[in-house]
């Protein structure tokens, strides 16, 4: 079963993980800037974009600075490395594996093929919209399938809103906004079943920061189906919102197609700075840390002003304040700090992008004396 609406007793378990001490090894990998307590018009706490607040580990900022040297050549080689790393971080033949700035790329390319065969998109429900508005733009036909009641993607009605014409099925796993996952043997019999009869494309621009055992990624599916696509992006974890890298993993078929399609996208200080991000462990480590600390902090205060929220697989957190989104949007930017749109039909709820620990509990104190 898929995540479900929580309050106390979810943080019954977890004591153990908010014990948890990072070692010294990598306390110490990184050193940063002061923390932002005392946000500003012009520099508020961004918790509204899913961004990583810390930015990009010392050594993936050095292999960024030391590309300078050779960015007035062509990059080839390059992503003949980086295929070459993920190929082998995720146990899987080069052949399948593409990059581009971001994997909004790959999305709108998915989004092209489809409107090109004249197929319908089917998708759920709040989701990632990126590939519903290009696919919009494009004269494509979305049939959109509402989240469950426990907030979580719901397969049995994505099953029965399909239709013949249905070319492309698109989940992201963790969602977004809402940073439930699909339970792993469902979503694998799903994607065995569905994808005889479209391309199944799964998001998965989260996955890092997931610790639960229900989560599963669906890559393996791609070495025996060909009409598998999985994409990830180093935005998130990896704090290259701005560098833009994204690897799609997908049949040869289907990356030779895509990368037929566009020119090729990717620069040679961003490639870099990648390849030494995916190999420092310690940092992503201490960065899944972090998350787990920001969580404890908002969690707390939601169990104190008892509001409902979603059990967070994500960097986000979702959670029903009882009031319009809009008012607690415009009511926390007097305190400069940004919280996430609106998102239908939940005009009530709020998402949070997780920042910093200090950040997070400025925050939670700021909530509570406009609405505690």
């Amino acid at each position: 079963m898929t995540s479900n609406l929580t309050r106390r007793e979810w943080l019954a378990g977890t004591t153990a993980a908010s014990s948890f001490i990072l070692s010294g090894a990598v306390a110490s990998a990184q050193s940063f800037m002061t923390p932002n307590v005392t946000p500003t018009a012009q520099n508020p706490i961004r918790a509204n974009l899913n961004e990583n607040v810390y930015g990009q580990s010392l050594k993936a900022r050095k292999a960024i600075a030391d590309a300078a040297d050779d960015s007035h050549r062509y990059a080839f080689r390059d992503i003949f490395q980086l295929q070459a790393l993920m190929s082998k971080l995720e146990d899987i033949p080069r052949e399948y594996v593409g990059l581009g700035a971001g994997s909004t790329e790959f999305l709108e390319k998915a989004a092209v093929f489809n409107a090109l065969a004249g197929g319908d998109i089917l998708l759920p429900t709040p989701t990632y919209g990126d590939i519903g508005r290009f696919a919009r733009t494009l004269g494509s036909k979305l049939i959109e399938v509402p989240v469950g009641d426990d907030m979580a993607i719901n397969l049995d009605a994505m099953r029965a809103a399909m239709t013949d014409n249905v070319k492309l099925i698109y989940l992201c796993n963790p969602n977004n906004p809402i940073p439930t996952i699909i339970e792993k043997n469902a979503l694998r019999e799903f994607c065995l079943e569905m994808s005889d009869k479209a391309t199944v494309l799964i998001d998965e621009a989260y996955f890092e920061y997931v610790d639960n055992p229900d989560y599963e990624s669906m890559i393996s599916l791609v070495k025996e189906n060909k009409n598998m696509i999985i994409t990830r992006t180093a935005s998130k974890i990896h704090a290259f919102a701005g560098m833009r890298i994204g690897v799609c993993f997908a049949h040869p078929d289907i990356i030779k197609r895509m990368f037929g399609l566009f020119t090729n996208t990717l620069n040679l200080p961003a490639m870099r700075g990648a390849m030494a991000s995916y190999q420092d462990i310690k940092y992503q480590t201490f960065l899944k840390q972090k998350n787990k600390e920001c969580q404890q902090i908002i969690y707390k205060m939601l169990d104190e002003l008892n509001l409902q929220y979603v059990k967070s697989n994500a960097n986000f957190i979702f959670f029903n304040a009882g009031r319009p989104t809009k008012e607690v949007s415009e009511t926390m930017k007097k305190h400069h700090i940004l919280t996430g749109r609106e998102f239908q039909p939940f005009p009530n709820w709020v998402r949070l992008s997780l920042s910093k620990p200090e950040e997070m509990q400025y925050f939670a104190d700021m909530y509570r004396k406009e609405f505690g």
